[in-house]
């Protein structure tokens, strides 16, 4: 028990917003995360409604085959962030390539990736992303929606 608590202790949170600036993007939209670190999604008014959803690097815009998350759509009402966010585990050091199912937001470059590689790069999933047709998973799973932070 107390090997996990210290490596609990040891995961990293990597903050990641979505629309922030009235732009259509995650910033970063590449960051490296190791097991057990939480990715931290952060919403931000711009449409006013954005999600992220794991996908798989064959199949840019489309939920991912096996595993993944879904954070379901967040409207942001007014200026600024929404007072939740959504927060997934991560459990392995593949790429994780995650996009937002909005619209056409995924084929306008809205997409992201956690620990690219030599052969899956970013670069290469928006590209494709952009004759993508966007789905989304039928409901939130893979993480939770928590209150942000008021640090």
């Amino acid at each position: 028990a107390a090997a996990a608590l210290v490596a609990g202790s040891a995961a990293e949170t990597i903050r990641i917003d979505v629309g922030a600036n009235n732009l259509l993007d995650f910033s970063p939209e590449s960051t490296t995360a190791a097991v057990g670190d939480v990715l931290e999604f952060h919403f931000f008014r711009y449409f006013p409604s954005h999600d992220v959803a794991m996908g798989d690097f064959d199949s840019p815009c489309t939920p991912a085959k096996t595993g993944g998350f879904y954070s379901g759509i967040f409207e942001t009402t007014g200026s600024g962030e929404n007072a939740n966010v959504f927060s997934v585990v991560v459990n392995s050091t593949d790429p994780i390539f995650f996009y937002c199912t909005v619209a056409r937001h995924c084929a306008s470059g809205m997409v992201g990736v956690v620990n690219p590689s030599g052969s899956q790069t970013l670069a290469t999933y928006k590209s494709n992303a952009r004759s993508a047709r966007s789905s989304a998973p039928p409901a939130v799973f893979g993480g939770q929606i928590v209150p942000a932070s008021s640090s």
